[in-house]
């Protein structure tokens, strides 16, 4: 009886010590891994916000739900997240409204320190931000991520990956694309790609090689080049010219370093579009060099014509895609088949309709939306809280939906299509279809303007189609 007393006594005694050891490593043996308790992991920034649901049938009051925004539902053949892929700023969620002038105001995940769990709490409020949406992206700078004087150290960026993953996989939300932040720090204030220092330009490179590095561990679909601050004030102290090459150069060295690391991704680039300085400079006669953003007058991608011209004289059209706002600039880069994406800001009127719906017409007559998607580079008013700022990406999500349901019922209904067939109609037969698919001399070309000399041209119908198309957009029950 004591001797199986005794051997019960040792039995429990190897159980505990067993259990006791597990604690440590063992030889040979995978440590198990605890989840660290993460900062804000148990905070609700969006406390008493319910997610954003569709309801078309909600009151005008009810501004917690999409009228015209409903994810899965089928329209012109593709559900609706597939045609609208939104995603969220980051730059802009962190942004406080600050500027020059005044203090910002403040949100409760961001105390504007520059510690690692201020960025991480801002991150998280992030993920949480896109759930109450719906939407499924989001996209940031590196500068958004960590804070620049930890930029070069491998720790914390291996900290700050398993934070995201481990957010991504909570939240199902996305990395749509990562930029470097080639324009906030001091050294580029001159320029990255086209620094006239030759450390400058070797950091921009470095910088961007950790960034696409970083980008494909969090699995972005795209990469994004924003070179802001490339341009010059005076030819007589630029050598334009080498300045050109060298921006080239760099985004050559990248599409290399991307295909060295075997990283399918698209890469994109954004023009400078500075769409709010031309509206406050319309509307109060401001001259655009009388107040402009940086040092730089003359920038060598002010718009995406001289962009794609760069992209195309130096052989890396087959390399890059290009971001615009809608427009006019959108509607070049689709004609070229150059669209990577849309960004919306603040400076775009989301009560402008027909600016929607032909944006969305342009994506549909694609037959797919863009790789970047619609971008939400919305920044939140000064005196606007956390719903005040779920509330301004519901009106932009809003109307771009709207916009799709105006565009598919447009391009069904073949009104506007029979109208533009119709207008060119002398190019479809005859000398014009020649014009078209085959050559034609300068001699043909002068027989048949003697030939049509008394023909008359027929009349534009301009304002009838234009008035047609607003009555369109003024009847909501279209859709």
């Amino acid at each position: 009886m004591v001797a199986r007393g005794r051997q019960r006594v040792c039995g429990c005694l190897f159980v505990a010590v067993t259990v006791s050891m597990a604690g440590y490593n063992q030889p040979g043996g995978k440590r198990q891994k605890v989840r660290e308790v993460r900062p804000g992991d148990n905070v609700d920034y969006f406390q008493g916000i319910d997610k954003i649901e569709y309801n078309n049938m909600s009151s005008p009051s009810d501004v917690s739900s999409y009228r015209f925004y409903n994810s899965t539902e089928r329209v012109h053949s593709r559900a609706m997240e597939d045609w609208l892929k939104f995603s969220v700023s980051l730059t802009e969620f962190r942004n406080n409204g600050s500027d020059n002038h005044r203090p910002p105001h403040t949100h409760p995940w961001n105390d504007g320190s520059k510690t690692l769990e201020n960025y991480k709490r801002c991150i998280r409020a992030l993920f949480e931000f896109c759930q109450k949406l719906g939407v499924k992206y989001w996209t940031a700078l590196d500068s958004d991520l960590l804070h620049c004087e930890w930029w070069d150290d491998p720790k914390q960026w291996d900290d700050i990956v398993e934070y995201v993953q481990e957010l991504s996989q909570r939240y199902h939300v996305k990395l749509l694309w990562l930029a470097p932040d080639l324009h906030s720090h001091a050294r580029y204030a001159y320029g990255a790609f086209t620094s006239n220092e030759a450390f400058t330009f070797a950091q921009a490179a470095a910088q961007i090689k950790k960034c696409l590095e970083i980008s494909q561990r969090l699995n972005a679909e795209c990469f994004l080049l924003w070179p802001c601050r490339e341009g010059y004030d005076n030819t007589f102290q630029t050598d334009v010219s080498r300045e050109i090459k060298l921006f080239a150069k760099l985004l050559k060295l990248t599409a290399e370093y991307k295909d060295r690391l075997n990283y399918r991704c698209q890469l994109l680039i954004m023009p400078y579009y500075n769409c709010q300085l031309k509206k406050y400079a319309h509307n109060f006669g401001w001259q655009p060099h009388g107040w402009r953003e940086g040092e730089v007058l003359n920038r060598y991608m002010w718009d995406v014509t001289s962009c794609l011209y760069l992209l195309k004289n130096f052989n890396l059209d087959r390399y890059y895609k290009v971001c615009s706002p809608p427009g006019h600039h959108m509607c070049m880069a689709m004609v070229y088949n150059m669209l990577g994406g849309v960004r919306l800001s603040n400076a775009i009127d989301h009560y402008d309709s027909k600016s929607f719906t032909l944006m969305m017409k342009g994506i549909i007559d694609q037959g797919t939306a863009p790789p970047s998607g619609i971008c939400l580079n919305l920044r939140g008013r000064r005196s606007g809280d956390a719903r005040d700022l779920l509330t301004l990406h519901v009106k932009y999500i809003d109307a771009a939906a709207k916009g799709l349901r105006f565009a598919a019922s447009i391009i069904a209904e073949q009104t506007f299509s029979k109208h533009l067939q119709q207008r060119y109609i002398t190019y479809h037969s005859g000398f014009g279809s020649r014009l078209v698919s085959s050559d034609v001399t300068m001699e043909e070309c002068e027989d048949f303007c003697k030939k049509t000399q008394n023909q008359t041209s027929e009349p534009s119908r301009s304002e009838h189609m234009d008035l047609f198309f607003q009555r369109y957009l003024d009847t909501s029950d279209r859709i």
